[in-house]
């Protein structure tokens, strides 16, 4: 499953907009409020609808993404009252490929009537519910069934990974072990963006207790860590514990910790690759060993930096790449080491829709001035804020050799404003003062 290009229209504050996505990587950047998680959502929106073709017990209500806030609204001055009216009709339609055919699908809403949390009905033949799913309605089936019959029939991963996502556990839940179940089982919450370590640990220590019993290790288990091990550098291993009864990672430096109490940064990326992995394996165990690397899909990442540090920004892009080739992710950033690591056609400038080339031989300094809109990257905001201030200090000094006596008092107080935010810098401070008594104005004048 990819997606190709999505259409909104009416869908948060884009009246009618398309995207084309690349294959492998595509990344959203833009000012604040441009509409990077909007469109974030948009793409989890158009990928729950196969949910709504198989109809899954274990897909709640919220995983369809979409809801009254979703859809545009206009504000109207009548008589001095501001009104506020949703603009219809709403549409999600996607192009794109699943199971290797070329297919579209989408939905409209109508009215307010179906977004009311009160009023929903899941079912697509609603009047104010229109679902069009074409030739993909008719594929998709066909997987769910041959799913049903037992056969290795290779699904589609989906996921949505928030900027709530934070990846802890509630140390007093006790992780129990899971039952057989359905293949589907690994599209629970997939497009809940908080995370949930619930269900990833739980099938952690159910496989290594499998292991143990069987005396061998189980290929999709193998799976899942090789994928850990491959896109986290610093992580030697990692297995469940069943003594400790939670999640112990060994880092190259021989520290072994578990997860709970890895950094934020560490424990994010670490969770999410892990869960990226084992939904994977749930989902197409007939992989063995290469879940990871042979399932496809589409992951969703709001703010794929988010806790990282540099030296991991530069880098994730390309783990994720290697790690899972077969999936197309998409994501927002608002770090130029992202974007510096994307090709050609990966990257989608909100404020710049017409740009696109590759950035992976170009500074950091040029992305972030000439991408990112960044003046003077090279200089701090404080150096470039007092470079301002002594220009103004100039200009005042200087429209102040023909001033009256009452508008000379009006600069002294500018030049007094201009110096005050800088009294820890003794040398700045002083040579703004020589400039000042040179010109023969206020304190120090002769």
């Amino acid at each position: 499953m990819k997606i190709r290009q999505i259409e909104v229209t009416n869908f948060r504050f884009f009246e009618r907009q398309a995207f084309n996505l690349s294959d492998q990587f595509t990344v959203f950047i833009g000012d604040n409020g441009t509409g990077k998680t909007a469109i974030i959502k948009a793409l989890a929106t158009g990928s729950s609808l196969l949910f709504l073709v198989w109809q899954l017990d274990n897909i709640s209500a919220r995983d369809y993404h979409f809801d009254v806030d979703d859809v545009r609204c206009i504000k109207y001055s009548q008589n001095e009252t501001i009104v506020v009216e949703p603009q219809f009709p709403f549409r999600v339609n996607c192009q794109g490929i699943i199971d290797n055919y070329s297919v579209n699908w989408g939905l409209q809403i109508s009215s307010l009537n179906y977004l009311n949390p009160e009023k929903r009905d899941l079912d697509p033949e609603k009047r104010d519910l229109e679902f069009s799913s074409g030739n993909a309605g008719i594929i998709l089936k066909k997987l769910g069934k041959k799913v049903s019959d037992g056969e290795d029939v290779v699904l589609p991963l989906v996921a949505l990974y928030g900027t709530n996502r934070l990846w802890t556990a509630n140390s007093r839940d006790e992780i129990q072990t899971i039952k057989p179940g359905s293949r589907m089982r690994g599209y629970t919450d997939c497009l809940n963006s908080a995370s949930n370590l619930k269900g990833l640990l739980a099938w952690f220590k159910t496989m290594e207790l499998a292991s143990l019993q069987r005396g061998k290790s189980l290929a999709v288990l193998d799976a899942v860590k090789a994928a850990i091990i491959n896109c986290i550098e610093e992580c030697e291993s990692v297995q469940y514990d069943i003594l400790e009864d939670q999640l112990m990672v060994k880092l190259k430096n021989n520290s072994k910790l578990p997860l709970k109490m890895l950094s934020d940064g560490f424990r994010t990326m670490l969770a999410m690759v892990a869960d990226i992995a084992y939904r994977a394996a749930v989902l197409n165990p007939h992989l063995g060993n290469e879940a990871a690397q042979k399932t496809p899909g589409i992951v969703l990442i709001d703010e794929i930096d988010l806790h990282l540090h540099p030296k991991w920004q530069r880098r994730v892009v390309n783990d994720l790449r290697r790690t899972f080739p077969e999936i197309q992710f998409v994501a927002t950033t608002h770090s130029p080491f992202i974007i510096q690591s994307l090709r050609e056609g990966e990257l989608i400038n909100l404020d710049k829709p017409e740009a696109s080339e590759e950035y992976s031989d170009r500074s950091i300094e040029d992305i972030a001035e000439n991408v990112m809109d960044v003046e003077l990257p090279q200089k701090s905001q404080r150096y470039l804020d007092m470079m301002a201030a002594a220009e103004e200090y100039y200009r005042v000094l200087d429209r102040a050799k023909d001033a009256s006596a009452e508008e000379i008092k009006r600069l002294e107080k500018r030049l007094d404003e201009l110096m005050l935010p800088y009294s820890d810098d003794p040398a700045y401070q002083a040579f703004l003062k020589v400039k000042r008594e040179a010109a023969r104005i206020g304190k120090g004048a002769k």
